[in-house]
């Protein structure tokens, strides 16, 4: 099952995403944008986006049962946002290579500048541009609001159990691991 997290920037998708993986089994997939923005000795090009959204399809590809911390649509609306059009396959793409399930980060969370982000005056508009993507897509989602992480956790995985009911062992796992990891707060937003 590919679960994928999509919203504006500074919304925690990125410890979300891997909550969820934790407490799910799943492999992570992490936001190779910021990885590859941050090693540039440059502002990034078109083509850095291309080569980006090329990386994501091979993730894609290569990863049935995974968290995606970020995906093609959400790479689809910077080309937009950015540049006013979107490279051809990556439509197809979008097409080909479908998620199973989206968790749409509204921007709740108090937006924190980094040197990577750019849209701190766009999140409600990117975060509505998302929405209606992710609709147009059919696949099901949800609405992740709020500020508190455990209840953000909580959210999420009662959406997805509601589509993939686990096992009694799976979901007695999701617990404590959700447990384990809000004792020791290994994930901070």
């Amino acid at each position: 099952m590919r679960i994928a997290l999509i919203g504006p920037e500074s919304c925690g998708k990125s410890t979300l995403a891997q909550a969820i993986a934790y407490a799910l089994s799943l492999p992570y997939i992490a936001e190779y944008a910021r990885t590859y923005v941050e090693r540039l000795n440059r502002p990034y090009l078109y083509r850095d986006v291309q080569a980006i959204a090329h990386r994501q399809i091979n993730e894609i590809r290569n990863n049935d049962n995974a968290v995606f911390d970020t995906e093609l649509i959400l790479t689809d609306v910077w080309f937009r946002v950015k540049y006013g059009r979107s490279p051809f396959w990556l439509q197809r793409a979008i097409k080909t290579y479908p998620m199973d399930m989206y968790l749409v980060c509204a921007p709740d969370l108090p937006w924190i500048s980094d040197p990577t982000r750019e849209n701190g005056d766009k999140r409600e508009a990117l975060f509505r541009t998302y929405l209606y993507r992710v609709q147009q897509t059919g696949v099901p989602y949800t609405i992740i609001r709020g500020t508190d992480k455990d209840k953000r956790i909580q959210q999420a995985l009662a959406f997805i159990q509601s589509y993939c009911p686990c096992p009694l062992t799976m979901t007695e796992r999701v617990e404590k691991r959700i447990l384990m990891s809000s004792k020791s707060d290994i994930f901070s937003i």
